[in-house]
């Protein structure tokens, strides 16, 4: 167990740690034998193992040393402090009263202490290197290339290089932690200390702020992140004066240092949000004492004051030696900011600071710098975050929740001083054509994406000087702007400003002004801009069932005179897009003939003039597809078939058809479309395959021979990657198979590439929602698949059956629930009986026993049982690294039920439900068996017997060395039942086992 301390995997690493404790907590007399210990004196365990493993972690250091490379694949040290960590966090420190043992404590701790700064100073370069994913040193490439001919197949990369190094820096950093724990309490002043004294407490402490102020690597500035603010909770609260005092030093320097500019540049982390200096400073302020309840902590508040003043006062760039540079004190102000508003225990003590924080971000927009800019969206971000709660919707920024929006009133009484930022903010970018196309304007995406988290309220206006209505005008003027995501989000940012009863009103005067405006002045980020303005304020109106009318200065003969240039004389798709959307629209709220009449000139011409791929194609498609069904027109469906084709724009075109419902009209030709599609298709898209299976499945025809495709669909399962696509495959064969007529060869042919296809699947990478479409395939086309009169048919129909039946997914057994009901017809399988997925189990393999014992010759019946069983143990004995040979180890043994036993595999939960399937599978196999003429099992037999007798003797190594029972023995068990059902038991050692475990043997 101690060798696999070596080991590269991080997973055996925690696993042995674990395992290194529960040895620990157990009395084991003989343990200095076991360890090869020569100390003749009694010693805790703790402290043996402690010793043992120091040992190890000398030698291995001593070998990174002279060659870190070979260190990292042969003994990466990490294995080594992982142990020890684990032993120190079970270490009762307090019991310990002799001095001799506290001596020998102190001897300990000093050595782990000047160990693991050695090992420090070997790996940190590596973690502390500006690109440390990449980082392979050339003096450590030189020394491995010599070792090159010796392991030709064990090269190692410089991904196993930093894996070694920013593991051991974790395990360094939290092992610190550890000692600080163990010993900060314990120190009163200089000479009076139990376990460390206060030197090594200054050296930790300086550790951690090496790492966190060199490390590059997130891994490694985040764990230490997490030991230091151990460290710093402890001196806070420490006895000692000079420790307490610590924390308000380290931050009082760190502010000075800040205010002055005497930072190490060279040192701190530009990139990578600033590295660890947000985390260093975090740490020493977390547990600061608070000395009245809802009061600011001290130094957060002084901290923050200076951040915000350094953003707000200090200049985007600065002159180093003739070079203009961007000023990185600025942007390491901006990532410590914000690293504070993302922590949640600063919450109170950030919140008085919300109003000038976003007035900063909001201002960082219009900077020349791109990383000054980066930082303050990225703060405007987290602020938006902290004031409106993280997203409650899938697709985020397009569909808001109303739990992530405020009203208009509240909003702007928290934080007055906003509006009038808003206020000036938009007034100058929206002044003049050239202020709205320049750089500055770029604040105006931050204002819009707050703007559009608001709602209007009924008391706007009233005890409240912040009227919105000064706002109007200018949201309205960004839809001139160049940008496309300010010109959307003004879209929406306009529904925060106007009530429901000025809904039409607003139309009104934007169309308009629309119609006002003549087609050779108006610019197409203007006419883009508006239409979108006026297309949110319908759908807004859709959502609340609210009705359009034009006033009396506008009708619609008018608009569509005024404005079918936007279709005839203008080439850009998103506003040919837009201003369908609107007529679309209009005509969901107005039935007229002459509107439709010139849609569908609209159309007409838009679909004969489009030949190739623009900005804006893809909703193009989507309007297009809506106004014809919306409008019946059937004659349109060929052309556009060619525009889809034509634009490359079929994936939004299949979206757009699955959100419809009367598809009626048009199914026919759709159908074969998409039946084509899906014979000449490749797998590039996949997503469109996905969905092209969707609708086809929506809208087949029972009718109709789908032999060719469904073989083509056999075919391409092959050849997908993604399990929606897998799961839309099996979904769409299962209604394409009993449609499919062909001669006799023919369809024995394709009914076993389904069913090679579906074995595929099941015996490979498992997954719920292709298991659960595989289920429904076996029942919808089961007069397909099964065949009474064939016999390996049947087989393989039970055997899939029988296989997914043991899947330990809920969503699988949920299926499997619904859908044997429809497979077996049995009374017992309805009401509470048939919910029971054991209960349901025992139902089907009782009807799979009846169907194998039909037969006088069961071979086929008998080896699909075996190979299932074989899975099975497989399953419960899984294996990383597909060693053949047994040994004891932790992934061998059958987990627990119910307990956290450390002899575990990761299908702890499914134990029982593997229990009762393997005794099922057992049950039958006894049954076949005794009616059956002799199959030859005998390899199987041999193969079991010598894996069950060497299981035997793991189990029983473990239980006289450790004195502990496995708590559970599903596979021993079913070992043992299969050779007793196979009357095999000649030459299994069951009298090693202790007696109660075999009892019933």
């Amino acid at each position: 167990m101690i060798k696999d301390k070596h080991s590269t995997q991080p997973s055996e690493t925690a696993s042995d740690a674990t395992l290194v404790q529960c040895i620990a907590q157990i009395n084991i007399t003989n343990l200095p034998e076991l360890i090869n210990c020569d100390i003749k004196q009694e010693y805790d365990q703790i402290y043996l193992l402690i010793n043992h493993i120091t040992k190890r972690l000398d030698n291995e250091v001593q070998h990174a040393k002279i060659n870190l490379l070979q260190a990292a694949k042969n003994g990466p040290m990490y294995g080594c402090l992982s142990g020890i960590n684990a032993l120190l966090t079970i270490i009762h420190h307090d019991k310990y009263e002799n001095q001799k043992q506290i001596n020998e404590w102190r001897t300990v701790f000093d050595h782990l202490i000047k160990i693991c700064l050695e090992i420090a100073s070997i790996t940190g370069p590596i973690v502390s290197s500006s690109s440390p994913e990449g980082m392979m040193p050339m003096e450590l490439t030189d020394i491995s290339s010599k070792d090159e001919d010796e392991n030709s197949n064990g090269q190692i990369t410089s991904q196993m290089l930093l894996v070694c190094c920013w593991r051991t820096i974790k395990e360094i950093s939290l092992l610190f932690s550890r000692l600080g724990q163990i010993g900060i309490k314990h120190i009163q002043n200089e000479n009076q200390y139990r376990f460390i004294n206060l030197k090594q407490v200054h050296i930790i402490c300086n550790y951690y702020m090496e790492q966190l102020l060199k490390s590059r690597h997130c891994g490694a500035y985040e764990l230490a992140y997490t030991g230091f603010l151990i460290i710093c909770e402890q001196l806070w609260s420490s006895n000692c004066d000079e420790l307490c005092n610590l924390p308000i030093k380290w931050i009082e320097n760190g502010i000075k240092m800040v205010q002055e500019n005497s930072l190490d540049k060279n040192k701190l982390c530009l990139t990578r949000r600033s590295g660890g200096l947000p985390f260093y400073l975090q740490s020493i302020l977390t547990d600061e004492p608070i000395k009245q309840r809802g009061q600011q902590r001290t130094y957060v508040a002084k901290l923050m004051e200076t951040l915000l003043n350094i953003i707000q006062n200090d200049p985007d760039t600065i002159q180093i030696d003739g070079q203009v540079l961007e000023n990185s004190r600025k942007i390491h102000a901006y990532n410590t900011v914000r690293s504070f508003y993302r922590n949640q225990r600063f919450a109170n003590d950030v919140f008085p600071y919300i109003e000038r924080s976003l007035h900063l971000s909001i201002t960082g927009f219009t900077s020349s710098i791109w990383m000054i800019r980066n930082s303050a969206t990225l703060l405007l971000s987290t602020i938006v975050q902290r004031i409106f709660g993280p997203s409650k919707t899938k697709d985020g920024e397009e569909n808001l929740s109303k739990k992530n929006s405020m009203t208009s009133r509240e909003f702007f009484n928290k934080y007055p001083s906003l509006f009038h930022l808003f206020y000036q903010q938009l007034q100058q970018t929206t002044r003049t054509r050239s202020s709205i196309e320049s750089l500055s304007s770029s604040c105006l995406f931050a204002i819009l994406l707050i703007l559009r988290r608001l709602y209007p309220s009924p008391l706007d206006g009233i005890d409240c000087s912040l009227t919105l209505d000064k706002l109007l005008p200018f949201v309205i003027k960004c839809e001139e702007s160049p940008l496309l995501r300010i010109r959307e989000h003004s879209s929406k940012a306009l529904l925060a400003l106007i009530h429901h009863d000025q809904y039409s009103t607003i139309i009104n005067q934007q169309i308009s002004q629309l119609m006002k405006q003549p087609k050779d002045k108006i610019r197409q980020n203007t006419l883009h801009g508006r239409l979108l303005q006026i297309n949110a304020i319908f759908e807004s109106m859709k959502k609340n069932h609210l009705q359009f009318t034009f006033n009396s200065s506008l009708n619609l003969q008018d608009m569509l005179s005024s404005l079918e240039w936007c279709i005839y004389q203008n080439n850009c798709s998103l506003t040919q897009y837009c201003y369908l959307e609107l007529l679309y629209n209009i005509h969901c709220q107005i039935a007229s003939n002459d509107l439709t009449n010139s849609i569908i000139h609209y159309m007409s011409n838009i679909l004969k003039t489009a030949d190739k791929v623009t900005i804006g194609s893809d909703d193009l498609t989507r309007i297009l597809t809506r106004l014809i069904i919306r409008l019946e027109y059937v004659d349109a469906q060929f052309k556009l078939f060619m525009f889809v084709e034509q634009t490359r724009t079929e994936l939004s075109f299949v979206e757009t058809l699955l959100s419809e419902n009367n598809l009626s009209l048009f199914e026919n030709n759709l159908r074969q479309w998409v039946t084509d599609l899906l014979l000449t298709m490749d797998l590039f898209n996949e997503q469109l395959y996905t969905k092209a299976c969707e609708l086809l499945l929506k809208i087949i025809d029972k009718t109709h021979n789908y032999e060719r495709l469904t073989r083509r669909i056999v075919e391409l399962i092959e050849k997908l990657r993604r399990p929606m696509s897998l799961a839309a495959s099996f979904c769409l064969i299962s209604e394409l198979l009993p449609l499919c007529s062909s001669s006799k060869n023919n369809d024995d042919d394709l009914i076993k590439l389904v069913y090679d296809r579906m074995n595929d699947f099941v015996n490979g990478e498992s997954n719920d929602e292709c298991a659960c479409a595989i289920l429904n395939l076996l029942s919808k086309a089961r007069s397909c698949l099964y065949n009474s009169c064939n016999a390996e048919r049947k087989c393989h129909y039970w055997g899939l059956i029988l296989k997914l039946s043991s899947f330990p997914s809920d969503a699988v057994r949920e299926t499997f629930i619904k859908v044997i009901p429809l497979i077996i017809d049995d009374q017992r399988l309805s009401g509470v009986f048939g919910a029971n997925c054991y209960l349901t189990q025992n139902v089907l393999f009782e009807y799979f026993t009846c169907d194998a014992l039909l037969y006088s010759t069961s071979d086929l019946f008998v080896n699909l049982v075996l190979n299932l069983f074989i899975d099975l143990l497989r399953e419960i004995n899984s294996s990383d690294e597909g060693e053949e040979e047994i040994r004891l180890d932790r992934r061998l043994w059958p987990s627990s039920e119910g307990y956290n036993n450390v002899f575990v595999t990761q299908n702890e939960s499914c134990d029982h439900y593997c229990a009762c399937y393997g005794k099922h599978l057992l049950s039958a196999l006894e049954k076949i068996l005794g009616k059956s003429s002799k199959v030859n099992i005998d390899k199987t037999i041999a193969m079991i017997r010598d894996q069950c007798n060497r299981l035997i003797d793991i189990q029983t190594e473990a239980y006289n060395r450790f004195l502990i029972r496995q708590r559970s023995t599903v596979r021993l068990n079913l070992m043992i039942e299969f050779l007793r059902i196979t009357h095999s038991l000649q030459g299994i050692q069951l009298e090693k086992l202790p007696q109660q475990w075999t009892s019933h043997y």
